[in-house]
């Protein structure tokens, strides 16, 4: 199954942002997510075509990228990010608490 949906470029452009900035060429990214050539890479890095989800994973891999970064640009689980910090270290029903108080707050800031 592959993901096309129109988000392809955006995709595209972010796996090639986290590969420059790791300093990596695009064959150098072929070869460690098992891809024929550079040319491939270059190919998902301009949208003209999506990711299997096995070669979604293997990018996360390499790339060290959370998937919901790849597919969303949003790091959910960003260990930098405080909330996330606090989060991992909450049992289920706290989280759940938390979850609540931080949406309830959202929707006193008209945010949905």
């Amino acid at each position: 199954m592959k993901i096309k949906d129109g988000n392809n470029a955006a995709i595209g452009e972010r796996i090639k942002e986290i590969r420059l900035k790791q300093n990596m060429t695009q064959e150098t990214l072929a070869e460690k997510v098992n891809l024929g050539s550079a040319q491939q890479i270059s190919d998902i890095e301009r949208g003209l075509c999506g990711l299997s989800v096995s070669k979604l994973i293997e990018f996360c891999k390499v790339l060290t990228v959370d998937a919901d970064y790849l597919l969303f640009g949003t790091a959910t689980r960003d260990a930098k990010n405080p909330l996330n910090r606090y989060f991992s270290q909450m049992t289920p029903e706290q989280s759940r608490c938390a979850e609540n108080l931080v949406s309830a707050y959202a929707k006193s800031c008209n945010i949905n």
